[in-house]
């Protein structure tokens, strides 16, 4: 009976684990899509302020990145430096979903 119930909890897991990273992976992909969408709209009205837009983002999560590898003491405090923390946080989570997600190889 012991027997039964460690493979019932191992497969509920392994299934929970499928289904998280599923919705994982599609959350990535809704994301991208989303981005994608809103550059090649923003193309189409102002190809000049898309690439700004793009380039300050850019610059922004770099200063997240610059501020969450600094020391505990060196860090700034203040509303800006902790959106660009935040900011980087959510960019490096989706990247590394985005790269270990096996949907986009296969």
């Amino acid at each position: 009976m012991r027997v039964l119930v460690k493979v019932a909890k191992g497969i509920g897991e392994f299934v929970g684990e499928l289904v998280g990273e599923a919705l994982a992976c599609l959350l990535v992909f809704g994301v991208l899509l989303g981005v994608g969408f809103l550059v090649i709209q923003g193309m189409r009205v102002s190809p000049a302020g898309t690439a700004t837009a793009g380039g300050l983002f850019v610059l922004f999560v770099g200063y997240g990145a610059m501020e969450a590898f600094r020391g505990p003491g060196r860090r700034r405090k203040g509303r800006l430096a902790a959106a660009a923390t935040v900011a980087f946080g959510v960019v490096a989570v989706l990247a590394f979903l985005a790269a270990s997600c096996t949907c986009w190889w296969s």
